[in-house]
This record gives C-alpha cells, sequence and structure tokens, in this order.
C-alpha cells in the first residue's frame, strides 16, 4: 500500500461528493425562484439561444439564489386547433402567439437573457406608464413572476396564472403592497388575457397600467388601425411638450414615427393587415382597459419597424384602489379578418 497515493484519491472523491451536492442545490434553488413545483414541470422549456438569465432580477423577485446561466424558462400553450402561445414567467410575457400564422412581434434588438425587458410580445406596464417617478414603465415586465397553476387539458395546456406581490425591491421603489395576477388562455379562436391587481396594504393608492402589445404586420407602409378614432382627441407625445389633437382620420396609419394616447377609446380595435388581410387583428378590450395607445419607432431598423405596430391596451388615468379593492382588465387578441 502507499498511505499518500490513498489520501490523494479519498480527497478527490470527497471533492467530487461536494460539488454534486452543491450543484443539486442551485438546481432546486433554480427551480424554486420560478415558484413552480415538480408537478407544474410539464410544457416548460428553455428559451432557445444563449438566454442566461439575470441573477439580479431572478434573485430579487423571488428571493432564491440561481446560477447566473441558468436560461429563461417559457411555457408553451397549445389548443385543440393546433394554436400555440410562448409565455415568459420573466416579465410575465406572451412572446408568441401563432393562429397559426405568428400574431406577435420579438424585435431583432430583444434581450432575452433578462438583463431588461423583454422588446416585443404583450409586455406589461405597471404600476407606472411610460416615464414618472419610478422607471419608464414601471418594474412589472423585469421581474420574474411565480406560476401559480397551468391548466392541462389533454392533449392540450390552455392557460397559465402567474402571480407577482410586493417584494423589498418592489417597495424600494414603489412603496405600495399589492397582488398582480395575470391568467393566459388560448380559446378556440383568440388569447384572452386578463390582468387582476389587488391592493394588500392598509392604505389608498393608485397605479397606471397597460399592455404593451407589439402586432407582426406584413409591411407596416400598408397596415392600417380602425376603431373608434375619429372625432376623439388624442395626446400627441411627439410633439414637445405632449399636444393634445383633434383625431379626423377614421382609420389611422403609420408613415411616420407615431407616439399616440386615445383616451376613451376602447372596445374593438382592428389591426388590418392590407397585403395579406387574413393576417389582420382585432384587440378586443372588454373592461378595465380604457384608453388604446398607439406606438412605432418608424424608420428605425435596428427595432424591425417595418413589421410590427403597437397597438396597447392601457389605464393611462391613475386608477384608485382602497385596501381589499381590486381592478380589473380583460383583452382579447382575435387573430384573421372579421
Amino acid at each position: 500500500l502507499h498511505p499518500p497515493r490513498v489520501s490523494k484519491n479519498l480527497c478527490t472523491i470527497a471533492k467530487k461528493m461536494l460539488r454534486n451536492v452543491l450543484c443539486v442545490s442551485l438546481l432546486v434553488a433554480g427551480a424554486d425562484a420560478f415558484g413552480m413545483s415538480a408537478s407544474l414541470g410539464l410544457g416548460l422549456r428553455s428559451a432557445t439561444g444563449p438566454a442566461a438569465l439575470s441573477t439580479r432580477h431572478a434573485a430579487k423577485a423571488s428571493g432564491a439564489s440561481m446560477m447566473a446561466d441558468e436560461p429563461l424558462r417559457t411555457i408553451e400553450l397549445k389548443n385543440s386547433e393546433g394554436h400555440t402561445a410562448t409565455v415568459y414567467p420573466f416579465g410575465a410575457c406572451v412572446s408568441s402567439y401563432k393562429a397559426p400564422h405568428e400574431v406577435l412581434f420579438v424585435r431583432p434588438d430583444a434581450k432575452l437573457d433578462g438583463s431588461k425587458p423583454i422588446s416585443g410580445g404583450v409586455p406589461h406596464c405597471f404600476p407606472q406608464f411610460g416615464p414618472g417617478e419610478i422607471q419608464q414603465h414601471g418594474f412589472a415586465r423585469n421581474l420574474v413572476w411565480d406560476v401559480k397553476d397551468v391548466r392541462s387539458d389533454e392533449p392540450d395546456m390552455q392557460q397559465v396564472v402567474m402571480t407577482l406581490k410586493d417584494n423589498e425591491e418592489t417597495m424600494a421603489m414603489w412603496p405600495n403592497k399589492f397582488e398582480a395576477t395575470y391568467t393566459v388562455s388560448l380559446e378556440e379562436d383568440r388569447m384572452d388575457l386578463e390582468l387582476v391587481i389587488k391592493n394588500t396594504d392598509k392604505k389608498e393608492w393608485d397605479f397606471q397600467a397597460a399592455l404593451h402589445s407589439y402586432f407582426h404586420v406584413t409591411d407596416i407602409d400598408k397596415c392600417e388601425v380602425t376603431g373608434d378614432f375619429k372625432g376623439a382627441t388624442y395626446i400627441d407625445k411627439m410633439q414637445s411638450p405632449p399636444k393634445e389633437t383633434k383625431e379626423t382620420r377614421a382609420a389611422v396609419v403609420f408613415d411616420k414615427e407615431v407616439d399616440s394616447v386615445y383616451p376613451g377609446v376602447s372596445g374593438e380595435v382592428t389591426l388590418v393587415n392590407k397585403v395579406k388581410p387574413e393576417e389582420t387583428t382585432t384587440i378586443r378590450n372588454l373592461k378595465g382597459w380604457e384608453d388604446t395607445v398607439l406606438w412605432s419607432p418608424y424608420g428605425s431598423d435596428a427595432m424591425g419597424y417595418k413589421e410590427f405596430a403597437c397597438v396597447e391596451s392601457a389605464a393611462v388615468s391613475p386608477q384608485k384602489l382602497k385596501p381589499g379593492e381590486s381592478w380589473n382588465a380583460i383583452c382579447s387578441i382575435i387573430p384573421g379578418k372579421k
């Protein structure tokens, strides 16, 4: 026997065992950071590409430590018609809706590594819309939401429910206690998005919210948005300072940079695709969303401006909630020409 060699071997084995224990612990922490039990593992996959989860966002949002190279997770939904949706718990962002054509759009400059909010799909704006006292469009779009439920009707997975609650990071920016619940459902002919904001504090507070939806178009120069626009007063945010303007058009087009807020214009708004009418999209705001916002970074090739238009469902006026009260908003995205 050679005692020094045996000791060296034992040390090597012990190091390997310790490393394995640490890896398992990190994996468990990673799963807990998304608020998912093993029973919800079905339908979860890693995002394609080098999407590495931001330790800063995930750890602060969930209170768990994460591996820096852990990829962002997605949830895949599929209905009986074969239509699909991809949902990121990071920001509770729906990044894809195929019915069967792609209805949504993710910008080519979007970051899918958790380092910043996802620029595309349906990002959230909460508790602030636009610039203000806290970060642009609020914090809901760059925190990891907890997955509370995935409804599975074999062989389809049709619905996911996610929640976001106040924590140390949100309280430092916006000192109000809340619970946001977001439900994404794939129905036979549409995708329903329901957002509920509840005041869990002991005081009244107000907030703003919006779904900053990016819709795919064949050609931005050959599409238009119809709805109750004609005669409405809108805020043209491209002016400095922003200017209230009377809308004279029944159909709004994107032939320059657009950033327009239409207070009180809601109900059904249709994004008409003149090149492929069958890929027209109707945005139906059933309740809660009182305003419509149109946005286009017209001329920005880096953002892929030619292939999308933002038609946003919004509550721009501050919404007040007393302790225990809830605010509810529903948006249905309906693909195809009606």
